[in-house]
């Protein structure tokens, strides 16, 4: 039987049925009896029908009350103000906030955490905190807490630690949430000392941290590269919940150590006290993919559709999927994964873009891309970082012609970056050239591609005066522009240059040489034929990455007494791996000295490093 409207004899039996409403369809039916009724003419029962279209998320219904609403009070303009601002709509919250304003209504504190929230959320609109702080210390509620927290956080969120901690100081009064709050703010910026001191100051003050301030400090702990100190705290928590795990799954993963991300699902997974929810499910999907572990990720598979809906599963994991399947060449299994993804989504036909890239179809990665533009999905930057390396000239300018086209004005500077880097690498460096020129905002990256773009081709004199004309319009070059350099310069027998490069960039732009830079600078002097420079230079980083440079090096110029004292490092440096014996017991060969080259081959034998060793699979997911 549809649910009716029942009669409302009295004021109190009106609230009564107001304050049990939740549904759409009997907000709407109320709504209707009571304008039939004229009930909803005083002011009190109409805001408290707006609250209900604000909670239910209906905000035309809402907005179209509130229009109707004489003179609305600071009651009416809060549920109005809270949905735009839940509702990610954060610069018509600020409008209205000024409309408020305008019609001489005046804030409390409910409106400003919704404001500052706004504020903080809306590009370019952070700037004026500062004037909502101002307002709240104008109308008192600045004191009250939950706006002493907001401003904290929206102060944060804005770079302004400076502010934050000042809005902190002068509070009068201090709970857990603008403890949390204050702590939130220093250790997501990498402040862990300052954010273990406030951490003592709260205990202090004779308030309990809870699992958010904890896992507060795991995230920052995570950020910050220190994860023993990440997983102590989560050892000792009696009830980590599923944010618990999650911010270290994720923390290693988001740096690389997908193992380490794994293994921490499997514990979570075995333990069984928190389920994972699609964030923790997705990361982990991505880390197989990364580790190429295919049976954890079809386990992770498995009980992703088991435990969730469907559409939001493939939503979240499925592009991640795709890939581990794609790469694994499990074609089939990413076909079916592709097909229940969403075809409207752009995330959707990125993922078998460079899936099928992974599998070595690029026709039929290219096809694909011709199948979202016909099917009017829009593509973004990852579309054609994914794409554009897949290209050949022909079908490069195809893409380019049709980004020129389609693109509403331009690319963005990652896609630019794409376009030289697959112009120079299909032998066109002038069409690389004339691209780099054309964009108005260059990054970093711009211009590491554009050098090594011109390294690639032999143009080792226009790669330097590149990193010239960098500096001189005040871009700072990194580490990546010293590998580009360097290579450029070895490639086209630039020693003196190089070396000076090699000399001059880290120190003047303070970073640290690596293995890489100091590999291409072997690399280059052993090229040149100084291979005593050489060997005096990678002494100073002996890496096996740095040897094995001055290996192939020694083998490319046939120099057996420095390949042999580079191989002997190696040796010692990683004696497992059997590329390095091949290399040198070919150089022994083309020298003629076979007694040497059977030496070396008896070493590989007696290491057995010539059988190749199985595969295992080490994690389980329940």
């Amino acid at each position: 039987m549809p649910w009716q409207t029942p009669i409302l004899s009295s004021s109190s039996s009106l609230r009564s049925l107001l304050n049990a409403t939740k549904s759409l369809p009997q907000i709407a039916q109320i709504h209707q009896h009571l304008a039939a009724c004229g009930l909803y003419a005083d002011p009190s029962v109409a805001t408290k029908l707006l609250q209900l279209y604000a909670d239910a998320g209906d905000l035309p219904s809402a907005l179209r009350l509130f229009a109707v609403i004489p003179s609305p009070s600071v009651f009416a303009w809060t549920p109005i103000l809270a949905l735009l601002s839940r509702s990610s709509l954060h610069r018509r919250c600020l409008s209205s906030y000024r409309s408020m304003r305008f019609a001489a209504v005046a804030p409390d504190g409910y409106v400003f955490p919704l404001v500052l929230r706004s504020a903080a959320s809306a590009h370019g609109q952070s700037r004026h905190l500062a004037a909502f702080h101002a307002e709240a210390f104008k109308f008192a509620a600045e004191a009250v807490l939950s706006v002493t927290s907001a401003l904290i956080d929206a102060y944060s969120k804005a770079g302004d630690l400076t502010s934050a901690r000042r809005a902190f100081d002068v509070a009068g009064a201090r709970d857990l949430l603008s403890w949390n709050c204050i702590i939130a703010a220093h250790a997501s910026v990498g402040l862990l000392k300052e954010a273990l001191a406030l951490l003592d100051f709260m205990i202090s003050d004779g308030c309990d941290p809870d699992l958010v301030t904890w896992n507060t400090l795991m995230d920052g702990y995570c950020r910050a590269g220190r994860f023993a100190e990440a997983r102590a705290i989560l050892h000792q928590l009696a009830r980590p919940n599923e944010i618990s795990w999650t911010t270290v799954i994720v923390g290693y993963a988001r740096c690389g150590n997908h193992e380490a991300s794994l293994e921490i699902f499997s514990r979570m997974m075995h333990a069984g006290s928190v389920l994972p929810d699609l964030d923790t499910l997705s990361c982990a999907a991505a880390s197989c993919r990364h580790v190429a572990d295919v049976s954890a990720g079809r386990a992770v598979h498995a009980y992703g559709v088991k435990t969730n809906d469907v559409g939001a599963f493939y939503g979240s994991a499925g592009a991640a999927l795709l890939l581990l399947y794609a790469g694994g060449s499990r074609t089939a299994a990413a076909r079916s994964v592709f097909e229940l993804m969403d075809p409207t989504d752009v995330v959707t036909w990125n993922a078998v873009v460079q899936g099928l890239a992974l599998c070595g179809r690029r026709l039929a990665a290219l096809e694909h891309f011709r199948a979202m533009m016909s099917r009017g999905i829009g593509w973004n930057h990852a579309t054609l970082s994914n794409l554009l390396p897949l290209c050949d000239l022909k079908h490069g300018e195809e893409v380019h012609a049709h980004v020129i086209k389609h693109g509403n004005g331009g690319c963005i500077v990652t896609e630019m970056n794409a376009l030289i880097d697959m112009y120079a690498r299909s032998g066109c460096i002038r069409a690389a050239r004339r691209v780099f020129s054309s964009m108005d905002g260059k990054d970093v990256a711009t211009w590491n591609t554009m050098i090594s773009g011109f390294g690639s081709h032999g143009l080792g004199e226009q790669a330097i005066e590149l990193v010239t004309r960098m500096v001189q319009l005040g871009f700072k070059p990194n580490a990546m522009t010293l590998t580009s350099a360097l290579m450029a310069c070895a490639q086209c027998g630039l020693v003196d240059e190089g070396i000076e490069l090699f000399g001059t960039m880290p120190r003047e732009f303070r970073f640290s040489p690596g293995e890489e830079h100091y590999a291409c600078a072997v690399d280059m002097l052993a090229r040149a034929g100084q291979f005593t420079e050489a060997g005096r230079l990678a002494g100073k980083m002996p890496t096996a990455r740095v040897w094995g440079a001055m290996l192939a090096s020694c083998r490319t110029h046939q120099n057996v007494e420095f390949g042999r004292m580079a191989f002997e490092e190696l040796v010692r440096l990683e004696p497992g791996n059997p590329g390095n014996y091949v290399t040198m017991s070919n150089i022994y060969a083309r020298a003629d000295r076979w007694n040497d080259a059977v030496r070396v081959r008896g070493m590989m034998e007696r290491e057995e490093l010539m059988k190749k060793p199985s595969g295992h699979s080490w994690i389980e997911v329940a």
